[in-house]
């Protein structure tokens, strides 16, 4: 039965935009290579920071804190539809500056954010302590931005599991998509193997797997695997209430008691592995970030294949073939974007209008020229 929607990629991405086409009255099908929110979404940390990560003001960034802007409702939403709850936080989040780092790059930093009308807070070591006593004694100053949060990633994906099955999204789990079917210039379905599935559009939001879907229309968006290793720690003796930045690593409390750590980036094409070496850096750095995590226990290793750019920026949108568009490359940023980038590729497809916000995100940057028509 055709689709008036084919999904490849089951993802946070993916079913994200599943779910906000379903509920829009569309019939659609996410068709994923393994399980749905097996790849890079189950294996990040959830972290809804883009403050913690931007370095400028610019175009990425007011993408990213429009997506944030959505999330408490997103995930208060998720809970309605499946009654799973994503495990919202809102504490906040620490970035640390220890003996011997830059002071004046924590200025610089601080000082365009504040510019910028972000809100963030400059704490000296006293209050570091009083916030987080287990903070390292060699941390000198800290920057607090109230807004940075995070989420269950894990049950997040669960919860969208749930909630796209519950609005008609049909999901196929072990099925890769192998080709893109564009006939008399219009993109009418996808290939999976022998097996054909015909769809009114198809969305390519399979992440590091999308370039070899695009690359035979002549579409050639490289997007490349960059592996991030992270661990789990428990402790007894130590706990954190925020999320913890340091200049080497970042510390994710979690509801169970856990404490993740992550996490390492690196380019070693589709080989995902935890190595030695990255956990060994993981757990260096950790414990230099909080000293009594070194009586921890470690629970859990892992790693995952992140979609990554030329310029580390997601592409979104329409492609200049008809009926496709895509979804994919947000790099270290799928968890907090997924809101929001459903939120356009419905605009983008109900409506076929891209709007503005996505110009600079748009496939026809990687080109002199545009391969609409081709």
């Amino acid at each position: 039965m055709e689709k008036d929607v084919i999904i490849a990629g089951g993802g946070v991405i993916g079913c994200s935009i599943a779910l906000k086409l379903a509920r829009a009255g569309l019939t659609v099908a996410v068709i994923e290579r393994g399980r749905v929110g097996g790849e890079a979404s189950r294996a990040a940390a959830g972290m809804l920071s883009p403050q913690t990560e931007a370095s400028r003001p610019d175009p990425f960034l007011d993408l990213c804190l429009r997506s944030r802007s959505m999330y408490r409702d997103f995930a208060q939403h998720l809970k309605e539809l499946s009654g799973v709850d994503v495990e919202y936080r809102d504490e906040g989040t620490l970035c640390l500056l220890t003996e011997g780092e830059n002071e004046s790059e924590l200025d610089r930093w601080s000082s365009w954010q504040t510019s910028a009308g972000l809100e963030l807070e400059v704490l000296p070591a006293s209050v570091i302590t009083s916030i987080e006593p287990a903070v390292t004694q060699s941390a000198t100053r800290a920057v607090f931005i109230p807004k940075d949060h995070q989420v269950e990633n894990r049950r997040l994906m669960d919860a969208l599991d749930v909630a796209c099955r519950r609005a008609g999204v049909e999901i196929i789990e072990g099925c890769e998509v192998t080709s893109l079917i564009v006939e008399r210039g219009k993109t009418t379905g996808v290939m999976c193997g022998e097996r054909r599935f015909d769809a009114g559009a198809v969305i390519v939001a399979a992440g590091c797997w999308s370039s070899r879907l695009l690359e035979p229309l002549g579409l050639n968006i490289a997007v490349i695997p960059a592996r991030g290793q992270m661990i789990a720690l428990r402790a007894t003796d130590s706990s954190i209430n925020h999320t913890l930045h340091s200049s080497k690593c970042y510390l994710v409390p979690r509801n169970d008691g856990r404490i993740l750590a992550g996490a390492t980036v690196e380019y070693a094409g589709f080989h995902k592995a935890v190595t030695a070496h990255g956990i060994n850096s993981l757990l260096a750095a950790a414990i230099e970030l909080v000293p009594s995590l070194k009586t921890a226990e470690m629970i859990e290793a892992w790693s995952g294949l992140r979609p990554d750019t030329s310029d580390h920026l997601p592409v979104i949108g329409q492609t200049g073939i008809d009926n496709l568009l895509l979804a994919t490359g947000h790099f270290r940023n799928g968890i907090l974007l997924a809101p929001l980038t459903a939120e356009l590729i419905a605009e983008c497809l109900i409506n076929n209008r891209a709007p503005d916000m996505l110009r600079p995100f748009g496939f026809e940057r990687f080109y002199e020229t545009s391969v609409a028509g081709r």
